[in-house]
């Protein structure tokens, strides 16, 4: 089954070491991890726009030179701009109500556990239930679809600073749409790969999880009040 027209991906291949002399390498040794960080600024930010608007494939760049950069950056930076931009927004409604703000840095861990239990716990999710269905993931391939999808809550965080709520769930609605589009859209060729009966269990099932985490930061990162 195809989405916007293009091809499905082949089966997820990591990076090849036949051009460094045909060495294998396991998953023990540091060589094997580096081949995920053989990639330069210009494809993670190629990578990351294809995320954030999706309308060419991401995975058919992406399985042509597997990382991990992205995938482990990604995240790591919109859990820092959450924090940020949501202590910003808070201490400024707390100076116009007149009070003093302090910092609340457990919400800087929650928002380490929930981005990264999502992007991990669900990616392997989906790499299980696609892998048992005879799709041919790659465990990579779905974590990378998974900290990739996080880009776009970056701006989005840097815009709900502004103390309009209107315009905080209208930009939480943009970036709900945009990551939401962009994993269905990557699960779904993935899927492809097999006999498509997946399909219509698992991704009504994503979107669900998707909607909850979105809920969360609604209500976590995005909400603040600017009266005493």
């Amino acid at each position: 089954m195809n989405v916007g027209g293009s091809s499905a991906p082949p089966p997820y291949q990591p990076p090849s070491s036949a051009d460094a002399g045909n060495t294998t390498y396991s998953v023990w040794q540091v060589e094997y991890w580096a081949q995920f960080f053989n990639v330069d600024s210009r494809d993670v930010v190629q990578r990351t726009y294809l995320a954030v608007v999706p309308k060419d494939s991401f995975l058919d760049v992406y399985n042509a030179n597997p990382d991990l950069w992205g995938t482990f950056w990604i995240p790591t930076s919109v859990i820092f701009a959450m924090f940020v931009t949501a202590s910003l927004s808070q201490g400024i409604a707390e100076a116009l109500a007149g009070s003093t703000h302090e910092y609340d840095f457990t919400m800087l861990t929650f928002a380490v556990f929930i981005i990264y239990a999502y992007v991990l716990v669900v990616g392997a999710i989906v790499y299980g239930a696609t892998k048992y269905f005879g799709s041919h993931p790659g465990l990579m391939e779905c974590f990378s679809v998974y900290g990739y999808s996080m880009a776009v809550w970056i701006p989005v965080s840097v815009l709900c600073v502004l103390p309009f709520n209107w315009f905080r769930w209208a930009m939480v609605a943009v970036g709900f749409a945009s990551s939401g589009f962009f994993i269905m859209r990557s699960v779904n060729q993935i899927v492809s790969r097999s006999n498509g009966k997946l399909h219509q269990a698992i991704i009504p099932l994503l979107l669900v999880a998707h909607a909850l985490l979105v809920v969360v930061f609604k209500f976590k990162f995005f909400s603040y009040s600017v009266s005493s």
